[in-house]
């Protein structure tokens, strides 16, 4: 299992679309943050609903662990379990 260290964010996809909703990134702090200023965090629900592993934990320094998918051009996290840290 893989894990990224850094501030989770989320943005408002799909606004004034029945499908808006969050979709969840974190801004890394280790060694992911020389290729990539944010990674993309899949959620587990509904475009529209709130992830309940992920939206408690916006705007706070988080580990997230899971499956990283990265190619040349983009980087993706399935996570499979999120916390706070302190750092």
């Amino acid at each position: 299992m893989d894990e990224i260290r850094g501030k989770l964010i989320a943005r408002i996809s799909g606004k004034g679309s029945l499908s808006e909703g969050p979709e969840y990134y974190i801004q890394p702090i280790d060694h992911y943050k020389e290729r990539w200023a944010e990674v993309l965090v899949r959620k587990k629900v509904h475009l529209w609903q709130d992830d309940p592993l992920l939206h408690g934990l916006i705007d706070k320094m988080v580990v997230i662990r899971g499956e990283i998918i990265e190619t040349k051009s983009t980087i993706t996290m399935d996570p499979i379990e999120a916390e706070e840290i302190n750092e």
